[in-house]
């Protein structure tokens, strides 16, 4: 649904109907991001021991009702939207069932940290992403609910969607960085650490100071903490892992050739948000050059999150027979190819053609992927730790 979108986007000419971006970018951002970074960290939380048949029971709920309620509130997105009038009542509808799924996957991974033999950085930063993404729903919601009974929020005039974005494009951040450190160290990782911990708070406190800053209209005195907090979380993750995944070359095969790429371009989505906010784009939307917000939601959500979430799936299926070994590289290439052709389209010449090529490397890339899962083992593996390596924790 999101790579369709993104084609006829593409190949459309002039303006976008809102009802129609706003469908792409959240069947992407929710129905392809959120949604899979629900079952990684359940993977992350549970790969390595052996759990119960209600554990499992509890995990398959949660996870089919994610995907129904991700689902419908996609659709009623684009309804309301296209639709106008009586049909907002959609938003705060649908949203609230989304927003509770997301609560309960924050919630899943704040109470199995204690279940964790060992509760690693990975894990910190996991959980810090989500309670993040579910704050940051919540104000979603709040602004869906604008539509239907009118104003209440005291938000400032020139950017009422900052509330809700600014937590979602730093949850992302947090949910990235774990993974590349899970790529990084594999099965290697031990108990959190003070730096680790340090970036996963950088990261945390920093989102949860976006709805203070717009709440009080003190943008002024918050949005420049948040970005020297966004500065530390960089330096933070470059010098711990952030340069070791970078070493790592890109022609290697699996996960760690799709987490160089996605810590690349983690560093540019980083350093793209923080000139938002210094340059005043975060203030006044309205001021932003025309391609910065096409560069700066393609940098996060294809350049950094799908790059990393095709490692993980990746990662995942490591033990699965494919005589289609071109298939993922080629996935790979054409998606960092393509996103770099689009950008400099865009930028250029204000073109959104450069997106077929990406949503090429996207298409094959899944495709392979799911291709892999469905002819792979049931158990869950984390990277680089085979299953005969899990030590046994029973759980109720």
């Amino acid at each position: 649904m999101n790579i369709a979108f993104g084609f006829n986007n593409a190949l459309s000419t002039g303006a976008i109907p809102r009802w129609q971006v706003l469908v792409h970018l959240h069947s992407g951002s929710i129905g392809w991001i959120t949604l899979s970074l629900i079952g990684m960290a359940i993977w992350v939380f549970t790969g390595d021991r052996t759990v119960s048949d209600r554990y499992v029971r509890r995990i398959r709920i949660i996870v089919g009702l994610s995907v129904l309620a991700f689902a419908a509130f996609i659709v009623s997105f684009g309804l309301a939207f296209a639709l106008g009038g009586n049909v907002f009542a959609l938003l705060p509808i649908f949203g609230t069932g989304a927003m509770l799924m997301i609560w309960v996957a924050a919630l899943f991974a704040l109470t199995q940290l204690r279940n964790q033999p060992v509760v690693t950085n990975v894990h910190v930063l996991v959980a810090g992403g989500l309670v993040v993404a579910a704050v940051g729903a919540t104000m979603g919601v709040l602004l869906g609910t604008e539509y239907v009974f009118g104003t209440f929020l005291p938000l400032p005039a020139g950017d009422r969607v900052g509330i809700h974005a600014g937590m979602m494009d730093t949850y992302v951040l947090l949910v990235a960085s774990a993974i590349v450190e899970w790529f990084v160290l594999k099965d290697t990782a031990g108990r959190w650490t003070r730096p680790g911990l340090a970036q996963a708070l950088a990261g945390t406190v920093g989102a949860l100071l976006v709805p203070v800053a717009f709440l009080t209209n003190l943008l002024d005195v918050f949005l420049p903490v948040f970005a020297l907090l966004l500065l530390v979380f960089l330096a933070l993750f470059l010098g711990r892992m952030g340069w070791k995944a970078l070493r790592r070359s890109p022609l290697r095969r699996g996960a760690d050739a799709w987490g160089f790429f996605g810590a690349l371009w983690l560093v540019v989505f980083v350093a793209l948000f923080i000139w938002a906010i210094v340059g005043g784009v975060a203030a006044d939307p309205a001021g932003a050059p025309t391609w910065f917000y096409a560069v700066f939601a393609h940098s996060a959500f294809v350049g950094m999150m799908t790059n990393l979430l095709l490692g993980v799936f990746s990662a995942r299926t490591q033990e699965t027979s494919d005589r289609r070994l071109w298939a993922e590289p080629a996935a790979m290439w054409l998606l960092n190819a393509g996103l770099v052709v689009f950008f400099t389209l865009k930028i250029a010449f204000d073109s959104r053609l450069g997106a077929l090529v990406m949503g090429v490397g996207v298409l094959l890339g899944v495709g392979i992927m799911i291709r892999r899962l469905l002819a792979g083992p049931d158990e869950l593996t984390p990277p680089g730790r085979r299953d005969t390596d899990a030590e046994p924790m029973p759980m109720g």
